[in-house]
């Protein structure tokens, strides 16, 4: 009768087959974690795409507010779509002379100068002519113009307004798409980006957006937006 144990062949066969066993177990394991991590890779992108479409969407729905006059002469866009830039304008707060300006002058004097910075567009308007000048430097109770005024604006029917400017832009060597407003640092919005397409159809008053990434297996992310605004005033 044979003593209990296992022969040398019977012992080397088992530690063949549970090496065979661990080994199969560890390359399912890496193929199961590759494949995880590219899911969550392209659900992080998708969902950092939706974001960015959101912030597209919230500042092209502001597009032209409170600039329907300025609009209506020609001094400014709600939006503008060109292959390198998406650009949005809209009223950031009004602004109310003390002093009348006179055609030459670039120092505007100002009931306020809160929240205006250096680089900022002001828009000057008296209903039929105006135009946009960029603030310098601001002093207490006036702005410094880059550039003298055209025209004379009247302390009572002048309309002074300080815009929000809204820029996007596709970072290409960083593969990223920033956002940047008025003349502040752009800050990436996202990564991963393969291109970003904007096109602009004022005749039906519609932005489209389309984000492309670079993630293995994800798909473009688009949207529509209508800008409200121009359709208010009346505007193309």
């Amino acid at each position: 009768m044979r003593k209990g144990g296992f022969s040398l062949v019977e012992c080397l066969l088992g530690m063949a087959l549970s090496l065979f066993v661990i080994t199969s177990s560890l390359q399912l394991f890496g193929l199961a974690q590759k494949v995880f991590f590219k899911l969550k890779e392209r659900e992080e992108a998708g969902q950092g795409a939706l974001a960015a479409l959101d912030k597209m969407r919230i500042d092209l729905l502001h597009a032209g507010r409170g600039l329907a006059g300025e609009m209506a002469i020609g001094l400014t866009e709600a939006a503008r779509a060109t292959e390198d830039e998406l650009r949005t304008t809209s009223l950031e707060k009004p602004l109310m002379l003390t002093e009348t300006a006179r055609a030459g002058d670039i120092r505007l004097l100002l009931a306020s100068t809160a929240d205006i910075a250096s680089g900022q567009e002001i828009c000057l308007s008296d209903g039929r002519e105006g135009e946009l000048r960029n603030v310098e430097r601001v002093e207490r109770g006036a702005v410094i113009l880059r550039e003298p005024l055209e025209h004379d604006y009247s302390l009572d029917t002048a309309a002074v307004s300080l815009l929000e400017n809204v820029s996007y832009f596709l970072d290409g060597p960083a593969r990223t798409l920033r956002r940047r407003v008025n003349a502040g640092s752009a800050q990436p919005l996202l990564e991963n980006i393969a291109a970003a397409i904007w096109i602009c159809d004022l005749e039906a008053r519609l932005i489209r957006v389309r984000l492309e990434l670079s993630v293995e297996g994800a798909h473009p992310y688009e949207t529509t937006v209508f800008l409200k605004n121009l359709a208010l005033a009346g505007l193309r």
